[in-house]
Order: structure tokens, then C-alpha cells, then sequence
């Protein structure tokens, strides 16, 4: 009989778990969509903030809570800059003063949630759908799905309270909640562990919102919990920081830190600090959320003027590897989790290398008009670094998921690809060249003054169009892009010309007849870096 008052009292319980976890889910879903759509608005302008980002701890802390609220997610913003200390693109300290501010800027899912807005989460979730349902432009669109996140959001908070209601009449229940509040330690003990099962400060935090609501969590019991909840969302970085370099390591182990040494200072002061949030709003909810806001604005700017020391801590316990490579690349797949940033770091990583091959064009002309052999070696050296960067880069793009860009960087990524192919081609033609300058070393050939002088202008003007069409790719200026055209256009009449030229030479046995494949096939390869550029530039053109 006793089994089964048991099973009969479990029976009767799963209504309410499966309402408080089913509403979580459907918390935790609105909230991911949200960042989505939040990062497929403000992605690019994200990452500028944090590229853009000095020394000057003030500034990176401003960046860091603007990038946070874009993005609503500390944990993404943390990634992303473990991706940019892995790559080279910031350095530890920075990263640290961006940290100061996510830390801020992920407190705003809880100050959203603790409004009460009763029933209005049916009118956003209507909102929100026909608005995406209705309208043509992509930006619209966007809108709808942040309208239609935030009512799910809120209607997943209604489902948690109804569910958690009944369980106000289990002296069970009261008193495990009570005494997380008399006994703080254990209540952040389980914020730390429901924050790392979700890996989302802000959901937990939205979670102790919700039974506040309900009644069934006090002001003490809750400020323990979201405590916990802050030193949680730190599991996932350092989860992400095994295997990378030792500065993107530190960067996980400081955000790891910033959270312990900020709840290791507040919690002799829970009690006072209790009382002192009680005073900043008259309900509950507002009291919790108020309470993740202020610790955590209070913990960031309290560590600013000690952020060196953080950072000496941080270099003591993680010391660098000998002979580890930092920067290889500028990007890494940390990166991922963010793919605006991803996109525009691949597109940083391939504009590098397209300044390689610039370079190659201008030592590829030296080589082989002035018979350079070292010249015509760096070349050789330079065209395996392209192939490889190209290659990394095409795979990085293969990884970035579609359906976390918006259209017009869906598009771009595919012209990025092709772009990857016009930079590898040029590079490829500047070898060729270079090969043809051993050649004419090797076998003594040598070419009349107007053919070097033909060939001068031909380099001068190949290398002109490709240059102004990579500076058109690093702007996005279709001004640059349709010069880039234009000077096309006078290397194929160029070709023409010199062809001609060089036949007339012939002919008149003006010219070495060993000249004639180098001259013809050096100049067929100029022609080909002109298509190039120009496939370059009509990517531009139709992109902006």
C-alpha cells in the first residue's frame, strides 16, 4: 500500500515537473532564438566593437556590454574573444577588459523578464508571427522574430510560475528553498550547477525570477542562487579554452575568475546586501534581478583598476608554451559560436593574403626582369603560404552555417568563396611567372629594350587593377571596384598591343627567339591576373 501512495504521489507530481521543465525549455529556446536573430541584425557591428577595442580598460568594458546586449550572451562574447586571442587579432589583456563589461551586459535578459506582463505575451507572440509571416523585407522580418522570442520568453515564465505554484503547499519544498537563504553557500552550490547544465547565467537567473514569482524563493535564497548562477556560465569557456593557445586558455581561466573573486567578496555580505536590493524595488521578481544587475556592475568596476594583477595571475598559472604558434591564422573556430564574426574574420584572412600575393606580382617582376633567382625562390615560398591559407580559410567558410547568417552575409559568404579561388589563381600566375624568370637565368635569354620596356607596362598595369580590386574588397568601395573594370579592359588592349609588337620584333629579328614563350606566356599570365581582379571587383559591385 505504501509503493503505492508512493507511485500515486510521483503520478501526481509529473503535471508539475513536466510544466516547470517544459517552460524552461521554451524559455531556454526563445532566449537561443533571440541571440540568433539579435546576431544575424547586429553581428557585423558586434565584431567591429570588439576589433576596435584598445588597452584602455574603460573603453574595452563599454565595448564588452554593448557587444553583450547585441548579442544577449555572455558566454558568446567570451568565445568570440577566446577566438580573437587564439587568432592574434586581441591580446589577453584587452579581452580581459571586454569581459568586465559582458559581465554587465548579460544582465538585461533578467531586468526583461522581471516585468510582469500578464497576458501581453500572447499579443507579442501574434505580433511577432505575422509579422515575420507578412512581410518581404529581411529586416522586418528580423524584428518579428525578436517580438515573437521575447512573448515565447515571457510565456515560458507564465508556464514555470503555474507549474512551481502548487509545490508553495510542499513543506518539502519550502524548506530545501529556505535554506538555500540560511544557508547561502549550498544555494550558490545549485545556481553553479542548474547555470552550467544550461550554460546560461541568464536562464538560471530568469528561473529564480520565476519562482520568486511564485513565492516559493526569498530575497536571501535567491541572490544565493543567482551568485551561483554567475560562477556556472564559466563552465563552457573553460571547457572551450582546452586546446587552444595559453593566451585564449587565460582569457576562459579570467572569466572564471572575474565570477569566483566577485561572489567570494559579496558572500560575507549576503545579509546587508539582502536589504540593501530590498530597498531598489517593492516586488520580488524586480529585487532578484536587481540583484544579478548590481553584483555584477559593482564587480566590474571594482576589478578595473586591478585588471593587471588579473592578468599577471592569469600568465603565472597558464606561462606560455615554447615554440607555440599564436596567430597563424585570423580566425579560429571558436569563432563559431558567433558567425558574424566568423565571416568577417575569414574575410580579414583572405584580404592578408591577398596582399601576399601582391606581393608576389611585384617579386615575380623583379625576378624575371632583372634576373633574380632569390626572388623568384620567395616567390616559390610565398605560393605555398597562399595555398594553405586558402585552403584554412575555404574550410572555416564550409563550416559557418547558413542558417545563422542573415541573407545578404548568406551571400556574401558564397562570394567570399570565390573570391578564395581568384586569390589562389593570382598567386598560381605569379609562380608561373617567377618559374619563367629561372628559366631565363638558366638559359641565358635575354629580351630587347622595348620588350622589358613593353613588359614594365604590363606589370605596372596588372598590378594596378589587382591592387585597387583587393582595396576595393578590404572597403567595400564599387567606386574602386568599377576602376578596377575599367583598367581590365586596357590590360586586354595591352595584350593586344604587345602581342602584336612582339611579333613585329620577331619578323624583323629584332627580338631572341628563346624570348618568344617566356615574353607570350608572361604576358598571357598579367592578362589572366587582370580577369581576376576584375571577377574580384564584379563580386563587389553586386554585393554593394
Amino acid at each position: 500500500m505504501q509503493i503505492i501512495d508512493i507511485a500515486l504521489s510521483i503520478w501526481g507530481a509529473l503535471p508539475l515537473v513536466f510544466n516547470i521543465m517544459g517552460g524552461l525549455a521554451l524559455f531556454m529556446f526563445a532566449m537561443y532564438r533571440l541571440r540568433e536573430t539579435l546576431g544575424k541584425v547586429s553581428g557585423a557591428r558586434v565584431t567591429r566593437i570588439l576589433e576596435k577595442v584598445s588597452n584602455n580598460p574603460v573603453k574595452g568594458m563599454f565595448a564588452g556590454t554593448a557587444a553583450t546586449i547585441m548579442t544577449q550572451s555572455s558566454s558568446i562574447t567570451v568565445l568570440t574573444l577566446i577566438g580573437f586571442v587564439n587568432a592574434g587579432i586581441m591580446t589577453f589583456r584587452q579581452s580581459v577588459n571586454i569581459m568586465l563589461g559582458s559581465e554587465i551586459g548579460t544582465t538585461v535578459v533578467a531586468q526583461i523578464v522581471a516585468f510582469e506582463v500578464g497576458m501581453a505575451y500572447w499579443p507579442l507572440i501574434a505580433t511577432g508571427f505575422f509579422v515575420r509571416a507578412f512581410s518581404r523585407k529581411e529586416r522586418t522580418k528580423l524584428i518579428g522574430d525578436v517580438v515573437f522570442s521575447l512573448g515565447l520568453m515571457f510565456l515560458g515564465m507564465d508556464f514555470i510560475k503555474q507549474g512551481a505554484a502548487p509545490l508553495a503547499s510542499s513543506p518539502v519544498f519550502v524548506d530545501t528553498m529556505s535554506s538555500f537563504g540560511t544557508n547561502p553557500l549550498v544555494g550558490i552550490l545549485v545556481g553553479a550547477i542548474l547555470a552550467g547544465i544550461t550554460n546560461s547565467s541568464a536562464g538560471t537567473v530568469s528561473l529564480v525570477i520565476a519562482l520568486g514569482r511564485s513565492g516559493l524563493v526569498s530575497l536571501p535564497a535567491g541572490i544565493a542562487l543567482v551568485l551561483g548562477a554567475n560562477i556556472g556560465t564559466t563552465f563552457f569557456e573553460l571547457f572551450a579554452g582546452i586546446g587552444a593557445t595559453s593566451p585564449a586558455k587565460r582569457t576562459a581561466l579570467a572569466q572564471a575568475l572575474i565570477n569566483i573573486v566577485g561572489v567570494t567578496l559579496f558572500f560575507p555580505f549576503l545579509a546587508p546586501y539582502a536589504n540593501v536590493v530590498a530597498l531598489t524595488a517593492s516586488d520580488l521578481p524586480r529585487q532578484i534581478a536587481n540583484a544579478h544587475t548590481i553584483f555584477n556592475v559593482i564587480v566590474s568596476l571594482a576589478l578595473i583598476p586591478v585588471v593587471g594583477g588579473l592578468v599577471r595571475l592569469c600568465e603565472i598559472i597558464i606561462p606560455d608554451k615554447p615554440g607555440e604558434i599564436i596567430g597563424k591564422h585570423m580566425f579560429d573556430d571558436e569563432m563559431l559560436h558567433y558567425p558574424q564574426a566568423a565571416l568577417l574574420e575569414a574575410e580579414h584572412e583572405l584580404t592578408r593574403t591577398a596582399d601576399i600575393t601582391i606581393q608576389m606580382i611585384q617579386l615575380s617582376r623583379m625576378a624575371l626582369l632583372d634576373r633574380n633567382l632569390q626572388n623568384a625562390q620567395r616567390v616559390m615560398k610565398l605560393d605555398r603560404e597562399v595555398e594553405e591559407n586558402c585552403r584554412a580559410t575555404e574550410r572555416f567558410l564550409d563550416k559557418i552555417k547558413d542558417d545563422h547568417l542573415n541573407d545578404s552575409s548568406i551571400l556574401w559568404r558564397t562570394k567570399l568563396l570565390a573570391v578564395i579561388v581568384d586569390i589562389r589563381r593570382v598567386g598560381d600566375l605569379a609562380s608561373n611567372i617567377a618559374e619563367f624568370a629561372s628559366e631565363r637565368v638558366n638559359r641565358d635569354i635575354t629580351f630587347s629594350d622595348t620588350g622589358v620596356s613593353d613588359l614594365n607596362r604590363m606589370f605596372d598595369l596588372a598590378e594596378e587593377a589587382y591592387s585597387t580590386a583587393v582595396q576595393s574588397l578590404k572597403t567595400k568601395n564599387a567606386d574602386l571596384a568599377r576602376q578596377t573594370e575599367r583598367l581590365e579592359e586596357q590590360i586586354d588592349a595591352m595584350e593586344r598591343e604587345l602581342k602584336a609588337g612582339h611579333i613585329s620584333r620577331m619578323e624583323a629579328g629584332v627580338c631572341n627567339p628563346k624570348a618568344d614563350t617566356i615574353f607570350v606566356e608572361t604576358v598571357r599570365n598579367l592578362e589572366r591576373i587582370g580577369d581576376h581582379a576584375d571577377s574580384i571587383a564584379l563580386d563587389v559591385i553586386a554585393e554593394y
